[in-house]
């Protein structure tokens, strides 16, 4: 920021504004927020460039003193938003986020404003007894048990970390010694993260090349488990694609549910939302017999478990 536009603090200790002074701030970001959306496809896909112009831009010393709201506004407006990819463009086809609406921007704006803290049912009952029923109705909808549960958490690689630490705590109770975890090499990368997290080591993730039909190979997999147990190691975790980061393929998940069970082994869907539409229907990705949990990372993100 330059000199002009440091302010001296005038605030008291509450950091509160005004009524007058909230409504206008709010009014500059809801505007900003409102040609955003309006002019989204007018505006290019991805504007990005050299770190060293960054840091031209933004390299200060720390700051000392405030500086005005509109000062940040503009900042923020030109040079932080005005050098990204909109993963919400029409003609965006990279990555797998789910594109945003006006109504989910507002209902995080009361999110934050409310900022509602749900460690317990002292201080959230309220949207405490909200997740408990969506999750029920997830649940309903992907034909599991009355005895399944799960959470919303922050995103797609925390539900994958939260969903093996559970299975984990449940078929290995928290021993990690000799267990080993099956993917195809297709598998989203936060799965190599939740599972170093866990304490496993790189050797104890099995990453089998996918089929023709960037698939995990059912056959070949039956025999890996079969190899490592008679090893003496621990076939403890299938990890099945209901829509991959990379194609969307979809791994044969009835064969693998099937395959888990007859080797009392966990069989986890991770599934993404393909642009514009779900991966497959309900009945063909989500609910198979023998499926132990599953997590979703797409516009809400959960983790539900039968464990």
């Amino acid at each position: 920021m330059s000199a002009s536009e440091v302010v001296s603090p005038t605030r008291d200790s509450t950091l509160q504004l005004s009524r007058q002074e909230m409504r206008a701030l709010g009014e500059k970001v809801l505007n900003l927020i409102l040609d955003h959306f309006e002019k989204l496809s007018e505006k290019t896909v991805t504007t990005s460039g050299a770190r060293t112009k960054r840091e031209k831009i933004f390299r200060e010393p720390v700051p000392e003193l405030p500086s005005s709201f509109e000062a940040v506004f503009a900042q923020v407006r030109d040079d932080v938003f005005g050098n990204i990819m909109h993963q919400d463009h029409p003609r965006c086809f990279s990555f797998i986020p789910g594109p945003s609406n006006f109504v989910s921007v507002m209902a995080d704006a009361l999110a934050s404003a409310f900022n509602v803290i749900s460690a317990d049912w002292l201080e959230a009952s309220g949207p405490s007894q909200v997740e408990l029923v969506t999750i029920d109705w997830l649940r309903q909808l992907c034909g599991f048990p009355a005895s399944a549960g799960g959470l919303f958490v922050s995103g797609g690689s925390m539900a994958n970390l939260t969903a093996l630490g559970v299975a984990r705590h449940v078929k290995l109770g928290d021993k990690t010694a000799n267990a080993v975890i099956y993917c195809s090499d297709q598998t989203h990368s936060s799965i190599d993260r939740a599972w170093r997290i866990l304490g496993f080591g790189r050797d104890q993730i099995c990453k089998l090349p996918c089929d023709e039909n960037y698939r995990l190979p059912v056959a070949a997999l039956r025999r890996q488990i079969q190899a490592d147990r008679a090893a003496g190691r621990i076939p403890f975790c299938v990890i099945a694609n209901a829509g991959t980061t990379n194609t969307g393929s979809v791994d044969p998940l009835a064969e693998l549910a099937a395959l888990g069970k007859e080797e009392n082994v966990v069989a986890r869907g991770w599934g993404i939302w393909r642009r514009g539409r779900p991966v497959q229907s309900r009945s063909e990705i989500v609910g198979r017999p023998g499926t132990s949990g599953f997590t979703y990372p797409g516009p809400t993100q959960v983790a539900v478990s039968t464990l």
